[in-house]
């Protein structure tokens, strides 16, 4: 139960220091609803007035009971505000559904049960008060009608028309106290009524004690556990045991409880974090089909967002080094680091929806605060490289950045469509479960996911410009990370140009991107794409063969180009052409291995660097 523990903890801390999550969270016998309509009276029950409410300022905190926060049918109504047909003791008078069992009447005389005895009970309210001497007048429908908010049709029945989207019988009501300290007058804005009515609860709560398995304690046990925790799986749970008819316990246990018995009061405070961190906090992976991973810290101290670009903004060109990168990133972690103590832990947890009535816990990790700043750290220094940017002015610039981990899994198993690209939601909330347990575990980058984007960045006929760069540079990013967790030694290390570097697939690397600058060089307004990158995914399968091909189709460009720029470009090719050959002749045409987009990407970038004592011509410039 270490998730349990960790999100109790949040939940006692953050009322502990009555932080402004502390007052946010959830309370104990509490919910959430959009309400449609607000009545206000007086502190004699007297009314004075009703409203439609807009969406904006819909959401309501309203008390609630352990059997109407998961009520889906049946009679089970909440303590103080409902739906219309619950707490208008007219609303049968305008009803077809008048005399069935379970009907508007049968639905206000027990709502009306509750709600006295809480009025009535050792822990009352005046508010609580207010509204119960008004209901019991039974003219609710009625002041709605003269107040214009409901509308009859020609029999004097309820007509077909809605309030802010929802029927009339299962309009939302919540209450608004005149003469009420001013910001505190709704019912859901007081923070007397609400502690009033959680001790009230938890005092006067109904079922046998048991053993908590969590606290340890003799409490009131639940089988009916908070829903709602993730928006985008809005009915799932993530406790249940009401499967009885599948057996799910059959031969281990006898029932329910035995499998796990849980208190209200611990579901409660464990769920009610869960929800605020989710919502407010929680990252979802997905459009449709989504995952949500939870990144914090059970004290409430800030944790950096990990999805994110780790809070390095954009900078111009004249910062794009390496070894910058490296000292802001440490520099925007410090800052971080010196809020922790040495016994502070970081919780990571990802949850999905299996069914829409089951959510469960996909990943899980809890660690020393130290240790997933530095492992945080280390992942965004080891994966990272050069990215095209363009700044206010459209003038394009690199910049050294970490990849998102979102962005390697599409890259790397995705397709481009409309000159976006996209993957489907259970590829990339999977794979990106596995970048995320690689970094926080210190796990060597995997090796599959590192090829297919190999593979994607060989084939640049399948992207617009746009794309075809971001795969690119990610490819080389990863490919970076893929040999420093191997602790091999090279270039990616600086992101230098490495001429001493003897590598086959380097070389051939390196000789592509000559291939591809001669040809641009003769380019004027041209956009198509020269030879060098038409046959590059043939170029990285038969390298030997290709480069044949290609060095004949260089032919009538090299006469193009003024005779310095010739000689500058044949002296190159000619030098890489002669480390090649000094490999074994067998293996020239083997494939080449994820080593050469690390050899085109500098080469490139070193001949289109600017000089400042030499520029090069071509014939037409």
């Amino acid at each position: 139960m270490s998730w349990m523990s960790q999100f109790y903890a949040t939940y006692e801390k953050a009322m502990e220091y009555g932080s402004d999550i502390g007052a946010a969270m959830t309370p104990i016998a509490h919910m959430n609803v959009n309400a449609q309509l607000e009545v206000t009276l007086n502190l004699q029950g007297v009314f004075l007035g009703a409203r439609s409410i807009p969406r904006e300022d819909a959401v309501t905190l309203i008390p609630v009971t352990e059997a109407s926060a998961s009520r889906s049918s049946g009679i089970a109504p909440h303590a103080l505000c409902d739906n219309l047909s619950y707490v208008a003791g007219d609303f049968e008078v305008y009803s077809r559904e008048r005399g069935k069992k379970n009907g508007p009447r049968a639905r206000f005389d027990k709502y009306m049960d509750g709600l006295k005895k809480w009025a009535e009970s050792d822990r009352p309210h005046p508010k609580v008060c207010a509204v119960y001497t008004y209901l019991s007048g039974e003219t609710l429908m009625c002041d709605l009608i003269k107040s214009g908010l409901v509308e009859l049709d020609e029999d004097g029945m309820l007509s077909g028309k809605k309030i802010e989207g929802q029927s009339y019988e299962k309009a939302m009501v919540r209450f608004r106290i005149a003469g009420s300290e001013p910001g505190r007058d709704g019912t859901w804005a007081d923070p007397s009524l609400i502690e009033a009515y959680t001790r009230y609860y938890l005092e006067h709560q109904q079922g046998e004690e048991t053993l908590c398995y969590f606290t340890g304690k003799k409490q009131v046990a639940t089988k009916n556990h908070p829903k709602g925790i993730v928006a985008a799986s809005y009915g799932a749970k993530l406790v249940s045991a009401n499967d009885e008819r599948g057996f799910t316990y059959r031969g281990r246990f006898q029932n329910a409880e035995q499998a796990c018995a849980l208190s209200y009061e611990a579901s409660q405070k464990i769920h009610g974090a869960l929800t605020w961190l989710a919502k407010n906090q929680g990252v979802f992976i997905g459009t449709r089909v989504k995952r949500t991973f939870i990144c914090w810290n059970p004290n409430g101290k800030k944790v950096p967002d990990i999805f994110k670009e780790f809070g390095l903004e954009s900078e111009e060109p004249d910062v794009q080094e390496p070894a910058y990168y490296k000292r802001k990133l440490i520099r925007i972690f410090q800052g971080y680091r010196e809020q922790f103590d040495r016994e502070d832990t970081v919780v990571i947890i990802g949850l999905d929806a299996a069914t829409t009535g089951r959510l469960s816990i996909t990943y899980y990790n809890e660690m020393p605060a130290f240790d997933f700043l530095d492992r945080t750290i280390d992942w965004g220094n080891t994966c990272r490289w050069f990215y095209l940017k363009f700044n206010e002015k459209k003038k394009p610039f690199y910049q050294v950045e970490t990849p998102l981990f979102r962005r390697i899994v599409e890259y790397a198993f995705g397709r481009e469509r409309e000159k976006f690209v996209e993957v489907d939601d259970r590829v990339l909330k999977e794979q990106v479960q596995r970048l995320l347990k690689c970094m926080l575990e210190g796990q060597p980058f995997p090796t599959d996911i590192m090829q297919a984007l190999v593979i994607r960045a060989s084939t640049p006929l399948a992207y617009s410009n746009g794309n075809r760069e971001k795969v690119l540079s990610t490819a080389c990013a990863v490919i970076s990370k893929y040999y420093s967790d191997r602790k091999w030694k090279g270039d990616w290390e600086d992101m230098k140009l490495d001429l001493e570097n003897r590598d086959r697939s380097y070389l051939f690397g390196r000789l592509l991107a000559i291939y591809e600058k001669v040809e641009r060089a003769t380019y004027e307004d041209e956009t198509r794409d020269p030879n060098a990158i038409r046959l590059q995914s043939a170029y990285v399968n038969h390298p030997m063969q290709t480069w044949k091909i290609l060095n004949d189709l260089l032919t009538p460009y090299f006469q193009k180009l003024k005779p310095g720029s010739r000689e500058h470009y044949r002296r190159l090719i000619s030098e890489i052409t002669e480390q090649i050959l000094e490999e074994d002749e067998r293996k020239l045409n083997q494939r080449l291995k994820e080593t050469y987009l690390l050899g085109y990407y500098l080469q490139r970038a070193e001949l289109y660097k600017k000089k400042t004592s030499q520029k090069e011509e071509t014939g037409n410039e």
